[in-house]
């Protein structure tokens, strides 16, 4: 097909292969449905529905090998071939599923894509074994219309055209099967324009005994029976008129399609323009179920993030405002306009949080749309390995920011196949161990305060912490002095070590000691956190925290020193005062007692990323110090501080700065007055806490 311009065509293969993920994940979901369920007539019509669109739309986007080889593959997809078969169709749905993903790919790369020779043989085994008989000509019309030709009628009739569906059956006993069947179409043709016509083309096919066409003519139904009925030829016809759809259908191309059918309509011939789908077995009425009329829009991610920005920006405009309000306040404290300002500034402040509040909700998105990518993961490592493992989700519905989603797409995908592959043990290693034939791995998202959390854990056999400190020495990672040292909850953290895994073997999947130091690369790189819990033979669980939102938080404002700081408000246990007397050392950590807990004292002049090269003031002749209680992942700490600003919203910006790509800094905002905040990363404090010491703590 040929487009208007480059930008047009772009855009609009950008939009395909937007809808194509879609339809591939639909297809894998409906396949493996198919596996537990082969004789589902409903789940084999949606694979057939969607495969019959992904061939429409990839013709019209000019990808005509992955266009051909899903009009193969659609003579797979019928009741006769499912019901003989019913045992490998899955299967086979699931292999089309991985081709077509597999051209996708090389299509968007500019690449020639894979011939697809799998899957062509797996189509010419079902059909050369069911071997089927020709089938008869229908008894009866269907009108069975493609999209293209559904949306010219529609056009048709829009532009207030009469239309009609008309049906002619042939008498088997004519004479001259061929010229018989070629009057009857000229007679249809000389009724009025053809919109669409069946047999494809008009042409004549052994044992043809039916011509259907729909039809755009001002004669009426009389005349148009009388017309198309050729003495000794047709033995009847059939009429019905169209009206206007309630709701037309629609499609990924209907923009364009709808726009090239009122040209042809016009009698004006669009560019190069596709030619109509050559194979619709799909009724109106399951199209219309499979692509139901949304009230929706799809707009770029990088337009929504563009009006973020904006919305950033009026944020810190409304902080410089408030502060000139309270300046004015302080310099005109009897002035009346002091009520008029307050007011206006309270109005806009209003607003402002409702627009922030409206383009935060367009950000975000149900962690179900990554979670649906695994059933099929989980499905593909059982039967690789020859297991039985289910799969269990929950909290489907949590939201979070779509960058944060996306990035978080091969962390959770290698957590998964990890649990499959290392964690679930197999059925006679689970029986022999008590547990039941068939593992599960848990998918659970929550949210946390200011966070999302993420749970993967297995009921598998758990990790074991001798093994990891053997491949971490074998590996020189740790020295034997060194792992001696260490904690259980120390020794599981090297599993995160580049190059480290315990597998016995190598395996497609997994073994090759890639992946657990990229999951924790990643989570560091959205200013996360990921904890490991394992207990041997009962399981291993994965603990991902990320923040809801890379654009703006409510922190409470410090100052440290020279610097000003922020922590997020939701991470803020409680603020107290304390002296130095109170102060205790304890293994070299400066600790404080807080009621009936004891809680480590973090001073962020003392860690190695935040000490400052000025002299830190002498401790011991300052009386009291304020500490901000932080909670994070079930812990709690305290942070001192040297005085409190008070609470203020902040848009984290990008800033080059060294401190800013600190782990121990999630990110900078700039408030009103131009000053910068770094904004702290409690979750990485919290587990830094075990391996930087306090520098100089005095008792």
């Amino acid at each position: 097909m040929s487009f208007s311009s480059d930008e047009h065509s772009s855009e609009l293969r950008d939009l395909f292969f937007e809808s194509a993920a879609e339809i591939l994940q639909g297809m894998n979901e409906a396949g493996l449905a198919l596996e537990q369920h082969p004789g589902d007539a409903e789940k084999l019509r949606q694979v057939r529905r969607a495969v019959h669109t992904l061939k429409g739309d990839s013709a019209a986007c000019g990808y005509h090998q992955l266009s051909e080889l899903a009009h193969e593959f659609e003579d797979v997809l019928t009741p006769e071939v499912a019901q003989q078969y019913a045992g490998s169709i899955a299967d086979v749905i699931l292999i089309a599923a991985d081709t077509f993903h597999e051209m996708l790919a090389a299509y968007r790369g500019n690449l020639q894509p894979p011939s697809g020779g799998a899957l062509r043989e797996h189509i010419s085994r079902l059909l050369r074994k069911s071997a089927p008989e020709p089938r008869p000509a229908a008894s009866e019309a269907t009108f069975d219309w493609t999209e293209y030709d559904r949306l010219l009628i529609a056009e048709a009739i829009r532009n207030g055209e009469s239309v009609y569906n008309v049906a002619v059956y042939l008498d088997p006993r004519a004479p001259l099967p061929a010229a018989a069947f070629e009057l009857t179409r000229k007679a249809i043709e000389s009724a009025g324009k053809v919109l669409a016509l069946r047999p494809e083309g008009g042409a004549y096919q052994e044992g043809s005994l039916l011509i259907e066409a729909a039809l755009s003519t001002a004669q009426t139904p009389d005349w148009i029976r009388a017309r198309c009925h050729v003495p000794s030829i047709a033995e009847r016809v059939s009429i019905e008129e169209l009206r206007a759809p309630d709701a037309a259908p629609r499609d990924l191309l209907d923009i364009l399609l709808e726009s090239e059918a009122a040209a042809l309509a016009s009698g004006i011939k669009p560019v190069a323009a596709a030619p109509p789908d050559e194979d619709a077995r799909e009724s109106g009425a399951h199209a219309g179920a499979a692509h139901p009329s949304e009230n929706t829009l799809r707009v770029d991610a990088g337009r929504i993030d563009t009006v973020m920005n904006l919305v950033g920006e009026m944020i810190i405009g409304k902080s410089m405002l408030q502060r000139a309000v309270a300046e004015f306040e302080r310099s005109h404290s009897s002035d009346p306009l002091r009520g008029k300002f307050s007011d206006a500034l309270a109005f806009q402040s209003r607003v402002l949080g409702e627009l922030q509040k409206s383009v935060m909700k367009i950000r975000m998105v149900p962690v179900d749309h990554l979670f649906r990518r695994f059933p099929r993961v989980v499905r593909d490592v059982a039967r690789h390995r020859n297991k039985d493992i289910g799969l269990e989700m929950a909290g489907q519905n949590t939201d979070l920011d779509k960058s944060i989603l996306d990035a978080l797409a091969e962390p959770l995908a290698h957590l998964v196949r990890n649990a499959a592959d290392h964690g679930i043990e197999n059925a006679a290693e689970r029986l022999a161990a008590g547990k039941p034939a068939r593992g599960t791995v848990h998918l659970n998202a929550y949210h946390d305060g200011d966070e999302v959390v993420i749970e993967v854990s297995d009921d598998g056999r758990g990790l074991d912490r001798e093994k990891i400190l053997r491949r971490g020495m074998e590996r020189g990672i740790i020295t034997a002095e060194e792992a001696s040292r260490l904690n259980e909850s120390e020794s599981l953290q090297l599993i995160f070590a580049p190059g480290l895994s315990t597998a016995d073997e190598v395996t497609e999947i997994s073994g090759r000691g890639v992946g657990l130091d990229v999951v924790k690369s990643a989570l560091e790189a959205l200013k996360g956190s990921v904890e490991l819990q394992s207990r041997p033979g009962q399981g291993t669980t994965f603990r991902l925290s990320v923040p809801l939102t890379l654009a703006s938080i409510q922190a409470l404002l410090f100052r440290v020193l020279d610097r000003l700081y922020a922590v997020p408000i939701a991470s803020v246990g409680e603020i107290t005062r304390i002296s130095d007397g109170d102060v205790h050392s304890v293994d070299d950590r400066e600790v404080f007692q807080l009621r009936d807990q004891v809680l480590t004292l973090v001073r962020l002049d003392r860690l190695e990323r935040f000490a400052s090269s000025a002299a830190p003031p002498d401790r011991r002749s300052s009386k009291r110090v304020f500490v901000i209680v932080i909670t994070a992942g079930g812990r709690r700490f305290g942070l001192a501080v040297d005085s409190l600003i008070g609470e203020e919203e902040l848009v984290i910006k990008a800033l080059e700065d060294e401190l800013v790509t600190s782990p121990l800094v999630s990110g900078a905002s700039i408030l009103g007055d131009g000053t910068v905040v770094l904004i702290l990363n409690v979750p990485a404090v919290v587990s830094h806490l075990s391996r930087i010491p306090a520098i100089g703590a005095t008792a």
